[in-house]
């Protein structure tokens, strides 16, 4: 057999899979509403950032800025004026009126992520063609061709040192086998793209192009929201200034439950615990989608 034709192979397969795995990754199903991009609010930022648990951390830091909750360091939250009829927003104002004003921090983010304001944030960014279900229907195929790959290298890296003449001595074995390194690599990370591992709300192409652009433009950044809100939506908890409440906020991170229906993406929630469990780092439940 000749010597390049095993690393050869492998190449042309691992570069097949890896471009169809990228271009299902970016692909949300539906047909992309360009004018939305410019239409987006805070909250929808961060939804389409990290998800329904980024979206409520910033509804929550949003109240706590105004000084309409206040949060102790055990991580309790109480309310400092009632919610109102119609306010803007304000399901977590509606969480604590529900429960006489107070609630424990961890609780209060897991309910407001579940809650409808929050769930319908998705529904709306996936009706408008800017985020993908994690597990659409079509990524199966990929998915399982990347998971297959990965195997597959280690089997063409054994085999290229058996078929070769000259054996270890020979530089196609070797070639092979950085070949396969690299293949692998890249498979996991378009594992992590297609939201494989843990899965996440997915910016489509159009949407992520958004993020990134307004990323580099500070002044964009500090218009979306006073204060820091604007760079928590798009970067995380790590973006707030008072390490206090930060803090507070990394200590009261909700845990794993069972998850609750979802709205948006028809499976299992979006907003679950699961997908919360890092609280502004995002992420969605697992088989959202499905």
């Amino acid at each position: 057999m000749n010597p390049w034709l095993i690393p050869l192979t492998y190449s042309v397969w691992t570069t097949a899979v890896l471009g169809v795995a990228i271009g299902f990754a970016r692909r949300g199903g539906k047909d992309v509403q360009r004018h939305r991009l410019t239409e987006l609010d805070l909250r929808e930022h961060a939804f389409l950032s990290g998800g329904a648990a980024r979206a409520a951390d910033v509804s929550i830091l949003r109240l706590l800025d105004t000084d309409a909750l206040h949060v102790n360091r055990d991580g309790q939250v109480v309310a400092a004026r009632p919610a109102a009829a119609d306010g803007d927003g304000d399901a977590t104002m509606r969480v604590l009126d529900r429960e006489y004003g107070g609630l424990p921090l961890r609780e209060l983010r897991t309910r407001v992520a579940a809650s409808v304001e929050i769930q319908g944030i998705g529904t709306r960014l996936f009706e408008d063609g800017l985020i993908a279900r994690p597990d659409a229907g079509p990524r199966r195929i990929p998915r399982w061709a990347l998971f297959a790959t990965i195997p597959l290298g280690l089997v063409a890296a054994v085999a290229g040192f058996l078929v070769t003449d000259e054996g270890a001595s020979s530089g196609w074995p070797w070639l092979g086998l950085v070949l396969v390194v690299v293949g692998s690599q890249a498979c996991v990370a378009a594992l992590l793209l297609l939201g494989v591992f843990g899965e996440r709300v997915v910016p489509t192409a159009p949407a992520m192009r958004r993020l990134m652009r307004l990323r580099r433009d500070d002044a964009a950044v500090a218009a979306l929201a006073p204060g820091s809100l604007g760079a928590v939506a798009l970067w995380g908890l790590d973006r707030y200034p008072d390490p206090v409440v930060k803090e507070i906020f990394r200590r009261s991170a909700p845990t794993a439950a069972e998850p609750a229906p979802s709205q948006w993406c028809g499976g299992t929630s979006c907003a679950s615990p699961q997908g919360a469990r890092a609280g502004s780092c995002g992420g969605t439940a697992d088989g959202c989608g499905s």
